[in-house]
């Protein structure tokens, strides 16, 4: 069984909107199997996935294809953690687009 990246990403809850996962995958931040893959591309149990989040890198590996909605307490379930990195935050770091964006300096 196979599902497409951004789906799968979704239903997991390793991410919050399918629509990031699909702006992750088109800048080419989303690896399966250390290679970019597109949204539409179908994974499968055993293919490990890497890609950057606010201020973290995930590797993860695939166990499973979740059938329908899935509880978040139950995604250990379809996924394990490989590596959770922290990524430094410096003056480049804010190119990521799945970083956050530093506040602006509010005027009194």
């Amino acid at each position: 069984m196979t599902l497409r990246l951004d789906l799968f990403l979704k239903k997991t809850h390793l991410l919050k909107r399918r629509e990031l996962a699909r702006e992750l995958c088109e800048e080419g931040m989303v690896r399966v199997n250390g290679t970019p893959r597109k949204a539409s591309f179908e994974v499968k149990p055993d293919d490990e996935l890497a890609f950057p989040i606010y201020n973290r890198a995930l590797k993860v590996r695939i166990l499973g294809i979740p059938e329908g909605n899935i509880a978040k307490s139950d995604q250990w379930s379809f996924v394990e953690i490989l590596e959770d990195r922290r990524l430094p935050v410096d003056e480049g770091a804010f190119d990521d687009p799945t970083l956050p964006r530093p506040k602006p300096p509010r005027e009194h």
